[in-house]
């Protein structure tokens, strides 16, 4: 590639379009996802979104194979050969039919594990999923190391949005669980084709192992890695699932997927962009620590708020949205919402890993965090799912700063200028929260409102005090902000859909 030579203000611009495409098409999957699961929530019961919820554990585990890590090879590695490409699309999707057919021959074991017979025939569609993702892996990666976010982020909005409709009219028809099934295989579906289209790239009919030896050792970092956090992440899930049950798991899992949401609307879009950019920064480190930094404010900036106003409003926003069968998840919800700020700006850490080829220490630090979060979880399983969500948290705040300690070591990053961006950001949404509380106090004592007359006050009250606030306290931010969006409109490097040739002439539209 070459980005690295592009000057800063250059490659400033073609993050800030890859952030626009990406977040755009996030926020709009964003909107479908939360419009499907209020309409499912008030379709289905909570012991569906838990039956899903303990299926998707294994299917989850196995769906990590399907990359095998070349992705991110691909993405990181300085030059990819055609025959790298074509060799590296076979072997995964090889993986991924191998160990779809390995799920669906376990799904009978998986059904006895929980002691529910209604799990079998699940997890045998849901691993269909797999030879999807087997498919996607290359192809989404040649779009991300050209850079090409606006292709991927329309494919993925396409298949959220027709996975939503299928769902919904399964909901209706009275189809129960197999609703909450066939929306991801429907949007992985579609998603897939999408982005194979777009690619405009196919595989010879060729496998070389030696022209991908030399990426195995990192993928497979990426891989162990990706399997140890992944435990961490659905640890949880299996253990409120196999002794708490399906009920309590559908409440955690529904506050776990809300708390997701600021961050994924905004976290996850920035690392995306992010690793391709920072890739191209490795021999610019004071560059690389600027880039870095700026992203990490611009999301505080978005997710403080969002997870701090969402901790504010949380009884009134469940009462309101899903219903008053949902209310026992609101104090799971609201100590999730702390766990969420935290890891919006924590996620970033992986980031440093990746793009700087140390995927190894991201394995042996996943190999440490793992078992924290899950002895803090198993900790707090005999408070139920408010006791887990507790572990989770505390779990969550150590890990993070472990976390930052070993990977800011690696860009000589000091943890007090990390402090220091997110000074600002975390004091204007903490004014925020000030005023919300007092205005609900008042709402509570004078008005005689609905809830959801409330709801629509209070997010109003805070959005504007965030702004004001933002006004007097963290102008600075605000300027850097519009003035790259302002650069953004002006045009510039890196226009969607502009390819940057990979090394050996392999790119978009031309096969391997």
């Amino acid at each position: 590639m070459t980005a690295a030579g592009e000057s800063g203000g250059g490659l400033g611009v073609t993050a800030a379009r890859g952030v626009l495409w990406t977040g755009g098409g996030q926020v709009l999957r964003q909107i479908v996802q939360v419009a499907t699961s209020v309409i499912l929530a008030r379709l289905l019961m909570p012991a569906d979104f838990g039956l899903l919820g303990m299926a998707l554990v294994f299917y989850g585990l196995v769906q990590l194979f399907a990359d095998f890590g070349l992705g991110a090879a691909i993405v990181q590695a300085r030059e990819v050969s055609p025959a790298a490409l074509s060799s590296s699309f076979w072997l995964n999707v090889s993986v991924a039919g191998a160990l779809g057919a390995a799920l669906a021959l376990a799904a009978p074991g998986i059904a006895s594990f929980y002691g529910d017979a209604r799990l079998a025939p699940i997890v045998s569609v849901l691993s269909v999923g797999l030879v999807f993702g087997g498919l996607v892996v290359v192809p989404r990666a040649i779009l991300l190391k050209h850079l090409c976010f606006a292709q991927i982020a329309k494919a993925q909005a396409v298949g959220s949005l027709i996975g939503a409709i299928c769902a919904v009219s399964l909901a209706y028809s009275g189809f129960g669980v197999w609703s909450l099934v066939v929306q991801p295989l429907v949007g992985s579906a579609v998603t897939m084709t999408m982005i194979a289209l777009y690619a405009r790239w196919l595989p010879s009919l060729r496998f070389e192992w030696r022209s991908i030896r030399r990426m195995t050792g990192f993928s497979a970092a990426v891989l162990g890695a990706d399997m140890v956090n992944y435990a961490h992440r659905e640890g949880d899930n299996l253990l409120v699932g196999k002794f708490l049950g399906s009920g309590p798991l559908g409440y955690y899992a529904l506050a776990y997927q809300l708390m997701l949401y600021p961050m994924n609307q905004v976290s996850q879009v920035i690392v995306r962009i992010l690793f391709p950019v920072l890739s191209t920064l490795q021999d610019q480190w004071a560059r690389y620590r600027e880039v870095y930094l700026k992203a990490v404010a611009a999301i505080a900036f978005v997710t403080f708020p969002m997870m701090i106003g969402l901790f504010a409003v949380a009884r009134d926003l469940v009462a309101v949205v899903f219903g008053a069968k949902w209310l026992p998840m609101v104090p799971v919800l609201q100590i999730l919402c702390w766990a969420g700020l935290l890891q919006s700006v924590a996620t970033t850490a992986g980031l440093i890993y990746l793009s700087t080829g140390h995927a190894g220490t991201r394995l042996r630090f996943s190999l440490f965090a793992t078992p924290v979060f899950l002895a803090f979880v198993v900790a707090g399983l005999p408070w139920g799912v408010v006791g887990v969500a507790a572990g989770y948290a505390t779990a969550a705040l150590l890990v993070a700063y472990a976390n930052f300690f070993v990977s800011f070591r690696l860009v000589a990053l000091p943890i007090a200028r990390f402090h220091a961006v997110l000074a600002r950001p975390a004091a204007t949404a903490v004014a925020m929260f000030a005023v919300v509380k007092v205005f609900q106090w008042w709402l509570a004592v004078h008005a005689g409102i609905g809830a959801d007359a409330r709801l629509g006050l209070l997010v109003a009250a805070g959005a504007a005090s965030y702004a004001a606030g933002t006004l007097l306290i963290n102008r600075g931010q605000f300027r850097e902000i519009r003035a790259l969006l302002a650069g953004v409109r002006g045009g510039g490097p890196g226009a969607p859909g502009g390819g940057v040739p990979l090394a050996g002439g392999v790119g978009p539209g031309r096969g391997g």
